[in-house]
């Protein structure tokens, strides 16, 4: 189970560099290009190589839901990880910010406001963690159990065997034990002989009411460090996610108070933007251009089933195998 844990990390990870470096730009590249025609402005390495007079972005309506969605599905998946919130503030809000009108639009105030009061009950989290941690033991279970579900904590380190059961945590014996018996009436070999996978199955179910019908002391030590474990994981998926938001603001804020760039001349006047390139005229194919095509064709057949027949090969022999 430790060994997973590593694993799961670094499978985030790999995923997260996968969508940065290649499934995201991909996507726009292939699926979200638009061409506009500009006049009178130079847009160096931003013009398609086909068209030198258009410059290309990428349609709003296509990539912003889009990320959107790509933001909801890891959230659901795997709660509000490293992952998660690397894709949200590295790759995702990026693509929102740079779209926005510049500061202090109130279309940009309200973006940033529903940014900040998203942020705030994680940053809140993690300032009780670090400095409020016994007062945080001490929350009621059901704000402990909001925290965990918003943050999709999920300990690799320490297995669950309430949900293995499918009891609630802190459950009777005899709760424990009915549960287990009626498991045992679809699970148990002599249910699924044959069947390794839903036998698995069973020998985890028979661990889990073992371990939870045990001695007291030994249900309130698992118990506590099932909870420790969670707490654990719910207070690291918070510290990424406040670290990320502090990295993305601070990249909004110098993209923000970077002054556009000025070219000058030796002589230190201004230099004016180039006119664009004109396109290239499309010029059509003449009519012996066609006819040399069209013969190009059975020429290169003939060609082949030539060499073919000098070297003793038989082409259709070889196309049935």
């Amino acid at each position: 189970i430790g060994y997973s844990a590593v694993y799961l990390d670094q499978m985030r990870m790999m995923l997260f560099l996968s969508l940065q470096s290649l499934v995201v730009p991909v996507y726009k590249h292939r699926c979200c290009r638009v061409e506009k025609e500009v006049s009178g402005v130079d847009n160096p390495g931003g013009n398609d190589d086909m068209n030198p007079g258009g410059q290309m972005e990428y349609s709003a309506k296509r990539v912003l839901p889009t990320m959107a969605g790509l933001t909801v599905f890891l959230y659901l998946w795997d709660g509000l990880s490293g992952l998660t919130s690397g894709t949200l503030f590295l790759i995702v809000l990026p693509e929102f910010t740079h779209r926005l009108p510049k500061f202090p639009a109130a279309k940009t105030i309200g973006f940033y406001l529903t940014i900040f009061l998203m942020v705030a009950p994680v940053a809140v989290l993690v300032t009780g963690a670090m400095y409020f941690e016994k007062e945080m033991m001490e929350m009621p279970e059901e704000y402990k159990s909001l925290a965990k579900k918003m943050l999709g904590a999920k300990p690799e380190s320490v297995p669950d065997y309430y949900a293995t059961i499918g009891v609630r945590r802190g459950a009777e014996p005899s709760e424990i034990k009915k549960a287990f018996r009626e498991l045992s009436k679809v699970y148990h070999p002599d249910k699924t002989a044959g069947n390794t996978e839903l036998q698995e199955r069973f020998v985890k179910i028979s661990e889990a009411a073992r371990k939870l019908t045990g001695k007291a002391t030994d249900r309130a030590s698992y118990f506590k460090e099932l909870e420790t474990a969670e707490l654990t994981d719910m207070v690291t998926r918070s510290v990424y996610f406040v670290m990320l938001f502090g990295l993305w603001l601070l990249m909004s804020m110098l993209s923000a108070s970077k002054p556009p760039q000025q070219e000058f001349n030796p002589d230190g006047t201004p230099k004016e933007a180039a006119p664009p390139t004109p396109p290239k005229p499309k010029v059509p194919m003449s009519g012996g251009q066609k006819i040399w095509l069209l013969l190009a064709i059975p020429i290169y057949l003939t060609w082949v089933f030539a060499e073919a027949h000098w070297a003793g090969v038989d082409l259709f022999a070889v196309l049935e195998d």
